[in-house]
């Protein structure tokens, strides 16, 4: 199985980039990993200016490949359990391509058209995250999903 990472934005906190890079190692042992950093847009007062949000948004879909099913984090998107994220991540993995690309936004999220372009919407929390965490608790729960599909003890 193949997983993209796009995020909008530098890890910025020295801690978050301990935990980020702690679980794409974890990751790697069951899948291949690639995380991408795809450049923010300055943002003048309050968020992103829509302009700058659209130039986010074409970066993340040229980074996104065809065939790849693309999860994009929504605060309006689907919840579910950690075990509902296995299964989900094996069903792709079994029946469709076994590229999967998570898509995270910055801190105004993401593009309608990231939104529309999603093969499924997921929201990790009715909870506000800053995005650098939302990337780490993503992570996490890609991992512990690949120890629920090999019935590991880590996600008892």
């Amino acid at each position: 199985m193949q997983i993209l990472l796009l995020a909008v934005g530098k890890c910025r906190k020295p801690y978050l980039r301990v935990g980020v890079s702690d679980y794409i190692d974890r990751i790697r042992r069951y899948a291949s990993l690639e995380h991408i950093e795809v450049k923010e847009e300055p943002t003048p007062g309050r968020g992103t200016a829509p302009n700058g949000l659209c130039k986010e948004g074409e970066r993340i879909l040229r980074r996104v490949p065809q065939n790849a099913f693309m999860v994009a984090l929504d605060p309006a998107g689907e919840s579910c359990s950690s075990d509902g994220l296995a299964r989900r991540i094996s069903r792709i993995g079994v029946e469709g391509t076994g590229r999967i690309a998570f898509v995270v936004g910055g801190p105004s999220g993401l593009a309608a058209r990231v939104i529309r372009r999603a093969d499924w919407r997921l929201s990790l929390s009715s909870l506000t995250f800053p995005h650098e965490i939302a990337r780490l608790v993503l992570l996490e729960q890609i991992y512990r999903a690949f120890t629920i599909m090999r019935g590991e003890p880590y996600h008892r």
